[in-house]
Protein backbone atom coordinates (compact mmCIF):
# COMPACT_ATOMS: atom_id res chain seq x y z
CA UNK A 1 0.00 0.00 0.00
CA UNK A 2 0.94 3.70 -0.96
CA UNK A 3 1.18 6.33 1.33
CA UNK A 4 1.47 10.07 1.14
CA UNK A 5 0.96 13.36 2.18
CA UNK A 6 0.04 16.30 -0.32
CA UNK A 7 0.65 19.97 1.44
CA UNK A 8 0.47 23.12 -0.57
CA UNK A 9 0.74 26.72 -0.03
CA UNK A 10 2.14 26.04 3.80
CA UNK A 11 3.38 29.33 3.79
CA UNK A 12 5.60 29.48 6.65
CA UNK A 13 5.69 32.27 8.32
CA UNK A 14 3.03 34.23 6.74
CA UNK A 15 1.57 37.12 8.53
CA UNK A 16 -2.17 37.55 9.39
CA UNK A 17 -4.15 39.64 7.81
CA UNK A 18 -7.18 41.84 9.14
CA UNK A 19 -6.43 41.92 12.96
CA UNK A 20 -5.08 44.89 14.39
CA UNK A 21 -4.92 46.34 18.67
CA UNK A 22 -4.72 42.62 19.68
CA UNK A 23 -3.18 42.09 23.04
CA UNK A 24 0.41 40.80 23.72
CA UNK A 25 -0.78 36.77 24.16
CA UNK A 26 -2.03 36.63 20.78
CA UNK A 27 0.23 38.40 18.50
CA UNK A 28 2.55 35.13 19.78
CA UNK A 29 -0.01 32.38 19.09
CA UNK A 30 -0.53 34.11 15.50
CA UNK A 31 3.38 34.35 14.69
CA UNK A 32 3.70 30.34 15.72
CA UNK A 33 0.50 29.33 13.83
CA UNK A 34 1.95 28.53 10.19
CA UNK A 35 5.15 26.87 12.14
CA UNK A 36 2.74 24.61 14.63
CA UNK A 37 0.53 23.78 11.41
CA UNK A 38 3.75 23.07 9.58
CA UNK A 39 5.28 20.67 12.96
CA UNK A 40 1.40 18.62 13.35
CA UNK A 41 2.29 17.75 9.47
CA UNK A 42 5.50 16.25 10.21
CA UNK A 43 4.15 14.36 12.97
CA UNK A 44 1.26 12.99 11.14
CA UNK A 45 3.67 11.71 8.71
CA UNK A 46 6.15 9.84 11.16
CA UNK A 47 2.94 8.31 12.98
CA UNK A 48 1.68 7.10 9.06
CA UNK A 49 4.84 6.19 8.21
CA UNK A 50 4.27 7.75 5.17
CA UNK A 51 6.26 6.71 1.46
CA UNK A 52 6.48 10.16 1.03
CA UNK A 53 6.33 14.23 1.42
CA UNK A 54 4.74 16.39 -1.34
CA UNK A 55 4.80 20.03 -0.84
CA UNK A 56 3.43 21.56 -4.27
CA UNK A 57 4.84 25.25 -4.14
CA UNK A 58 4.57 28.06 -1.94
CA UNK A 59 6.10 26.62 1.05
CA UNK A 60 7.78 30.27 2.04
CA UNK A 61 5.46 33.46 1.68
CA UNK A 62 8.73 35.11 -0.21
CA UNK A 63 11.53 33.81 -2.24
CA UNK A 64 14.02 36.57 0.57
CA UNK A 65 14.72 33.60 3.42
CA UNK A 66 14.08 34.21 6.79
CA UNK A 67 17.03 32.39 8.71
CA UNK A 68 14.45 31.62 11.86
CA UNK A 69 12.13 30.00 9.25
CA UNK A 70 14.82 28.16 7.01
CA UNK A 71 16.30 27.12 10.72
CA UNK A 72 13.21 25.49 11.47
CA UNK A 73 12.64 23.54 8.67
CA UNK A 74 15.86 22.54 8.35
CA UNK A 75 15.00 20.72 11.87
CA UNK A 76 11.55 19.46 10.52
CA UNK A 77 12.99 18.14 7.30
CA UNK A 78 15.86 16.38 9.30
CA UNK A 79 13.29 14.64 11.27
CA UNK A 80 11.77 13.15 8.39
CA UNK A 81 15.73 12.16 7.25
CA UNK A 82 16.40 10.20 10.30
CA UNK A 83 13.53 7.79 9.50
CA UNK A 84 14.29 7.52 5.76
CA UNK A 85 10.95 9.49 4.54
CA UNK A 86 12.03 11.68 1.27
CA UNK A 87 10.28 14.95 0.51
CA UNK A 88 9.98 16.18 -2.81
CA UNK A 89 9.30 20.23 -3.09
CA UNK A 90 8.36 22.99 -5.59
CA UNK A 91 8.61 26.23 -5.41
CA UNK A 92 5.74 28.20 -6.32
CA UNK A 93 4.77 32.16 -7.06
CA UNK A 94 5.42 33.38 -3.50
CA UNK A 95 8.73 31.98 -3.05
CA UNK A 96 10.28 31.37 -6.62
CA UNK A 97 13.92 30.53 -7.79
CA UNK A 98 16.38 31.30 -10.43
CA UNK A 99 17.92 27.83 -10.43
CA UNK A 100 18.04 24.88 -7.64
CA UNK A 101 21.51 25.91 -6.84
CA UNK A 102 20.32 29.03 -5.25
CA UNK A 103 18.52 27.18 -3.03
CA UNK A 104 19.45 25.82 0.63
CA UNK A 105 21.62 22.78 1.68
CA UNK A 106 18.08 20.82 2.78
CA UNK A 107 18.94 17.29 4.58
CA UNK A 108 19.58 14.28 1.47
CA UNK A 109 15.97 13.05 1.70
CA UNK A 110 14.75 16.68 0.48
CA UNK A 111 14.44 16.59 -3.50
CA UNK A 112 13.71 20.03 -5.18
CA UNK A 113 12.27 19.73 -8.76
CA UNK A 114 13.46 22.21 -11.23
CA UNK A 115 12.05 25.56 -13.16
CA UNK A 116 11.82 23.00 -16.01
CA UNK A 117 9.24 19.39 -15.57
CA UNK A 118 11.41 16.76 -14.00
CA UNK A 119 10.87 13.12 -13.07
CA UNK A 120 12.23 11.71 -9.99
CA UNK A 121 11.42 7.70 -9.25
CA UNK A 122 11.01 6.07 -5.70
CA UNK A 123 10.99 2.60 -4.50
CA UNK A 124 8.74 1.78 -1.07
CA UNK A 125 9.22 -0.61 1.36
CA UNK A 126 6.67 -2.81 -0.63
CA UNK A 127 8.56 -2.94 -3.73
CA UNK A 128 6.37 -0.66 -5.65
CA UNK A 129 7.70 2.23 -7.52
CA UNK A 130 6.65 6.00 -7.85
CA UNK A 131 7.38 8.36 -10.03
CA UNK A 132 6.48 12.16 -9.25
CA UNK A 133 6.89 14.67 -11.84
CA UNK A 134 6.87 18.51 -11.23
CA UNK A 135 8.65 21.62 -11.32
CA UNK A 136 9.31 24.73 -9.98
CA UNK A 137 8.40 28.86 -11.00
CA UNK A 138 11.31 30.93 -11.64
CA UNK A 139 9.35 34.29 -11.89
CA UNK A 140 6.52 35.21 -10.28
CA UNK A 141 3.98 34.69 -13.37
CA UNK A 142 3.94 31.97 -15.67
CA UNK A 143 2.05 32.48 -18.41
CA UNK A 144 2.36 29.02 -20.26
CA UNK A 145 0.51 25.87 -19.47
CA UNK A 146 3.40 23.57 -18.21
CA UNK A 147 1.57 20.16 -18.42
CA UNK A 148 2.64 20.07 -22.02
CA UNK A 149 6.11 19.07 -20.62
CA UNK A 150 4.83 16.03 -18.51
CA UNK A 151 5.71 12.86 -19.23
CA UNK A 152 3.05 10.33 -20.06
CA UNK A 153 3.20 7.61 -17.84
CA UNK A 154 5.19 4.58 -18.48
CA UNK A 155 5.74 1.19 -16.25
CA UNK A 156 5.63 2.75 -12.77
CA UNK A 157 3.37 1.52 -10.09
CA UNK A 158 2.13 4.83 -9.40
CA UNK A 159 2.88 8.31 -11.09
CA UNK A 160 1.93 11.67 -9.36
CA UNK A 161 1.71 15.23 -10.80
CA UNK A 162 2.97 18.31 -8.51
CA UNK A 163 1.34 21.14 -10.33
CA UNK A 164 1.50 24.80 -8.43
CA UNK A 165 -1.32 26.57 -10.94
CA UNK A 166 -5.04 27.03 -11.96
CA UNK A 167 -7.49 26.53 -14.53
CA UNK A 168 -7.08 28.92 -17.41
CA UNK A 169 -6.28 29.82 -20.91
CA UNK A 170 -2.80 30.89 -21.47
CA UNK A 171 -2.09 34.45 -22.80
CA UNK A 172 -4.44 35.51 -20.55
CA UNK A 173 -3.88 34.17 -17.15
CA UNK A 174 -0.63 34.23 -14.94
CA UNK A 175 -0.28 30.96 -12.73
CA UNK A 176 0.56 28.05 -15.07
CA UNK A 177 -2.94 27.70 -16.53
CA UNK A 178 -4.02 24.31 -17.41
CA UNK A 179 -7.27 22.16 -18.56
CA UNK A 180 -8.54 19.13 -16.51
CA UNK A 181 -8.15 17.68 -20.03
CA UNK A 182 -4.23 18.24 -20.20
CA UNK A 183 -3.77 16.16 -16.94
CA UNK A 184 -6.39 13.37 -17.40
CA UNK A 185 -3.89 12.58 -20.96
CA UNK A 186 -0.72 12.05 -19.09
CA UNK A 187 -2.87 8.65 -17.11
CA UNK A 188 -1.55 9.58 -13.84
CA UNK A 189 -3.40 8.40 -10.72
CA UNK A 190 -2.85 11.51 -8.62
CA UNK A 191 -2.11 15.57 -9.33
CA UNK A 192 -1.50 17.29 -6.28
CA UNK A 193 -2.44 20.84 -7.00
CA UNK A 194 -0.92 23.76 -4.85
CA UNK A 195 -1.51 27.82 -5.63
CA UNK A 196 -5.84 28.01 -4.20
CA UNK A 197 -6.03 27.93 -0.47
CA UNK A 198 -9.47 26.48 -0.27
CA UNK A 199 -9.48 22.89 -0.14
CA UNK A 200 -11.22 22.29 -3.59
CA UNK A 201 -11.17 18.30 -5.72
CA UNK A 202 -11.33 19.58 -9.42
CA UNK A 203 -11.96 15.48 -9.89
CA UNK A 204 -12.56 12.68 -7.71
CA UNK A 205 -11.08 9.76 -10.14
CA UNK A 206 -7.68 9.78 -10.85
CA UNK A 207 -7.92 12.61 -8.22
CA UNK A 208 -7.11 16.49 -9.21
CA UNK A 209 -7.14 18.73 -6.66
CA UNK A 210 -6.17 21.36 -3.97
CA UNK A 211 -5.24 20.16 -0.43
CA UNK A 212 -5.78 24.18 0.36
CA UNK A 213 -3.45 26.07 2.49
CA UNK A 214 -1.73 25.03 6.03
CA UNK A 215 -3.08 27.38 8.10
CA UNK A 216 -5.89 30.31 6.94
CA UNK A 217 -4.18 33.33 7.07
CA UNK A 218 -7.27 35.83 6.54
CA UNK A 219 -10.98 36.04 6.83
CA UNK A 220 -11.36 34.99 3.66
CA UNK A 221 -9.44 31.55 4.54
CA UNK A 222 -12.51 30.58 7.20
CA UNK A 223 -12.91 26.89 8.31
CA UNK A 224 -10.39 23.90 9.50
CA UNK A 225 -7.47 23.93 7.50
CA UNK A 226 -4.79 20.92 7.06
CA UNK A 227 -3.13 18.43 4.29
CA UNK A 228 -3.81 15.61 2.32
CA UNK A 229 -3.14 11.79 3.79
CA UNK A 230 -3.47 9.87 0.95
CA UNK A 231 -3.81 5.97 0.56
CA UNK A 232 -3.96 3.78 -2.11
CA UNK A 233 -7.10 1.37 -2.19
CA UNK A 234 -7.74 -2.27 -3.36
CA UNK A 235 -8.53 -1.09 -7.04
CA UNK A 236 -5.13 1.08 -7.05
CA UNK A 237 -6.63 4.17 -6.98
CA UNK A 238 -5.32 7.07 -4.40
CA UNK A 239 -7.69 8.42 -1.78
CA UNK A 240 -6.91 11.23 -0.48
CA UNK A 241 -7.96 12.39 3.36
CA UNK A 242 -8.08 15.87 5.08
CA UNK A 243 -6.25 15.68 7.86
CA UNK A 244 -7.02 19.17 9.77
CA UNK A 245 -3.13 20.74 11.01
CA UNK A 246 -4.39 24.64 11.95
CA UNK A 247 -3.84 26.06 15.13
CA UNK A 248 -6.21 28.42 14.73
CA UNK A 249 -9.24 28.71 12.64
CA UNK A 250 -11.30 32.04 11.64
CA UNK A 251 -14.94 31.67 11.62
CA UNK A 252 -18.03 33.87 11.58
CA UNK A 253 -21.23 33.76 13.98
CA UNK A 254 -24.37 35.75 13.63
CA UNK A 255 -25.86 36.17 16.82
CA UNK A 256 -29.67 37.57 17.60
CA UNK A 257 -30.40 40.16 20.88
CA UNK A 258 -33.59 40.10 21.69
CA UNK A 259 -35.65 43.33 23.22
CA UNK A 260 -35.30 41.85 27.19
CA UNK A 261 -31.75 40.60 27.14
CA UNK A 262 -29.60 42.84 28.98
CA UNK A 263 -25.90 42.99 26.98
CA UNK A 264 -22.97 42.98 29.16
CA UNK A 265 -19.49 41.68 27.38
CA UNK A 266 -19.37 38.76 29.89
CA UNK A 267 -22.92 37.46 28.96
CA UNK A 268 -22.25 37.94 25.50
CA UNK A 269 -19.02 36.08 25.41
CA UNK A 270 -20.77 33.21 26.76
CA UNK A 271 -23.64 33.40 24.33
CA UNK A 272 -20.82 33.00 22.14
CA UNK A 273 -19.26 30.33 23.85
CA UNK A 274 -22.41 28.50 24.05
CA UNK A 275 -23.00 28.59 20.25
CA UNK A 276 -19.57 26.62 19.66
CA UNK A 277 -18.45 23.27 19.56
CA UNK A 278 -14.50 23.46 21.33
CA UNK A 279 -11.90 21.51 19.59
CA UNK A 280 -9.20 20.11 21.34
CA UNK A 281 -5.50 22.54 20.33
CA UNK A 282 -7.78 24.60 18.11
CA UNK A 283 -7.97 28.69 18.78
CA UNK A 284 -11.11 30.42 17.05
CA UNK A 285 -10.69 33.93 15.65
CA UNK A 286 -14.28 34.95 15.76
CA UNK A 287 -16.40 37.51 13.20
CA UNK A 288 -19.32 38.06 15.54
CA UNK A 289 -22.52 39.55 13.42
CA UNK A 290 -24.29 40.54 15.79
CA UNK A 291 -28.37 41.77 15.41
CA UNK A 292 -29.65 43.51 17.99
CA UNK A 293 -33.69 44.74 19.16
CA UNK A 294 -33.76 48.53 19.28
CA UNK A 295 -31.77 51.54 18.84
CA UNK A 296 -30.89 51.85 22.05
CA UNK A 297 -28.93 48.33 22.12
CA UNK A 298 -27.24 49.16 18.79
CA UNK A 299 -25.93 52.74 20.62
CA UNK A 300 -24.44 50.39 23.85
CA UNK A 301 -23.36 47.92 21.65
CA UNK A 302 -21.26 49.98 18.95
CA UNK A 303 -19.82 52.05 21.32
CA UNK A 304 -15.84 51.87 21.52
CA UNK A 305 -16.06 51.37 25.26
CA UNK A 306 -17.88 48.85 25.26
CA UNK A 307 -15.43 46.61 22.76
CA UNK A 308 -12.29 47.48 24.45
CA UNK A 309 -14.50 46.03 27.64
CA UNK A 310 -15.53 43.14 25.70
CA UNK A 311 -11.42 43.08 24.35
CA UNK A 312 -9.99 43.19 27.92
CA UNK A 313 -12.46 39.94 29.34
CA UNK A 314 -10.08 37.49 26.84
CA UNK A 315 -7.32 35.77 28.51
CA UNK A 316 -4.15 33.47 27.16
CA UNK A 317 -6.15 30.19 28.16
CA UNK A 318 -9.17 31.33 26.02
CA UNK A 319 -9.89 29.29 23.26
CA UNK A 320 -11.25 32.25 21.29
CA UNK A 321 -11.20 35.81 20.73
CA UNK A 322 -13.42 37.99 18.78
CA UNK A 323 -11.64 40.21 16.55
CA UNK A 324 -14.61 42.18 14.98
CA UNK A 325 -17.95 43.09 15.87
CA UNK A 326 -20.51 43.94 13.65
CA UNK A 327 -23.89 44.98 14.73
CA UNK A 328 -26.90 45.96 13.45
CA UNK A 329 -30.21 46.62 14.41
CA UNK A 330 -33.15 44.08 12.96
CA UNK A 331 -35.72 46.37 10.86
CA UNK A 332 -38.16 48.33 12.61
CA UNK A 333 -41.28 48.97 11.30
CA UNK A 334 -42.42 52.49 11.52
CA UNK A 335 -46.02 53.75 11.31
CA UNK A 336 -46.91 57.09 10.30
CA UNK A 337 -50.43 58.06 11.91
CA UNK A 338 -52.99 58.41 9.68
CA UNK A 339 -53.47 62.37 9.04
CA UNK A 340 -56.48 64.33 7.69
CA UNK A 341 -56.49 66.93 5.54
CA UNK A 342 -56.79 69.67 7.80
CA UNK A 343 -54.12 67.82 10.52
CA UNK A 344 -51.34 67.36 7.89
CA UNK A 345 -49.08 70.46 8.46
CA UNK A 346 -49.28 70.12 12.33
CA UNK A 347 -48.61 66.62 12.73
CA UNK A 348 -45.68 66.74 9.74
CA UNK A 349 -43.88 69.90 12.37
CA UNK A 350 -44.11 67.30 15.13
CA UNK A 351 -42.61 64.91 12.79
CA UNK A 352 -39.91 66.39 11.08
CA UNK A 353 -37.88 67.86 13.26
CA UNK A 354 -34.28 68.22 14.59
CA UNK A 355 -35.36 66.20 18.19
CA UNK A 356 -38.08 63.66 16.52
CA UNK A 357 -35.13 62.76 14.25
CA UNK A 358 -32.64 62.14 16.66
CA UNK A 359 -35.09 60.08 18.40
CA UNK A 360 -35.04 57.95 15.09
CA UNK A 361 -31.44 57.57 15.04
CA UNK A 362 -29.79 60.60 13.57
CA UNK A 363 -27.45 60.60 16.20
CA UNK A 364 -26.21 57.63 14.56
CA UNK A 365 -24.80 58.79 11.27
CA UNK A 366 -21.22 59.12 11.36
CA UNK A 367 -21.11 61.30 7.90
CA UNK A 368 -20.46 65.15 9.66
CA UNK A 369 -21.34 65.95 6.14
CA UNK A 370 -24.96 63.93 6.05
CA UNK A 371 -25.66 64.97 9.39
CA UNK A 372 -25.27 68.54 8.76
CA UNK A 373 -27.61 68.39 5.76
CA UNK A 374 -30.59 66.59 7.50
CA UNK A 375 -30.45 69.20 10.73
CA UNK A 376 -30.68 72.13 7.89
CA UNK A 377 -34.33 73.98 8.40
CA UNK A 378 -33.98 74.76 4.90
CA UNK A 379 -33.88 71.03 4.05
CA UNK A 380 -36.46 70.02 7.03
CA UNK A 381 -39.03 72.70 4.79
CA UNK A 382 -38.47 70.98 1.79
CA UNK A 383 -38.54 66.94 3.37
CA UNK A 384 -41.80 68.37 5.25
CA UNK A 385 -43.33 69.74 1.61
CA UNK A 386 -42.12 66.66 -0.27
CA UNK A 387 -44.35 64.52 2.53
CA UNK A 388 -46.78 66.94 2.04
CA UNK A 389 -47.35 66.85 -1.47
CA UNK A 390 -46.91 62.58 -1.17
CA UNK A 391 -49.74 62.79 1.22
CA UNK A 392 -51.71 64.77 -1.22
CA UNK A 393 -51.35 62.76 -3.92
CA UNK A 394 -52.49 58.99 -1.87
CA UNK A 395 -55.61 60.70 -0.72
CA UNK A 396 -56.42 61.69 -4.19
CA UNK A 397 -56.32 58.17 -5.35
CA UNK A 398 -53.02 57.81 -6.85
CA UNK A 399 -51.49 54.67 -5.63
CA UNK A 400 -48.08 54.87 -7.41
CA UNK A 401 -46.37 57.69 -5.51
CA UNK A 402 -42.66 58.16 -6.43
Amino acid sequence: MVKFIHAGDVHLGNAFIGLSDIPNWLVEKLQRATLDAFRHLIDMALQEKVDLVLLPGDVYNTNELNPRIQLFLMEQFERLHEKSIPVVLSYGNHDFIKSVEDTPLFPKNVHILGTSVETLLFNTNQNEQIAVSGFSYNARHINENMTDDFPMKQTEDYHIGMYHGALGTVGRDDYAPFKISDLNAKHYQYWALGHIHVRQTLQEKPFIGYSGSLQGLNHKEDGLKGFYLVQSDENHQLQPTFVSSAPIVWQTINLKIEADQEIQASSLIELVKSTIEPQEHVFLLIQLKLTVDNQKQLQMVNSNAFYQQLKSKFQPDDQMYIYKLDTKAQQLMMTMPELSADRNLKELDKLVTVDHLVEMGLNLVDNSAVFELLIDPDNLTEIKDKIQLKLKKIQGGVQDVD
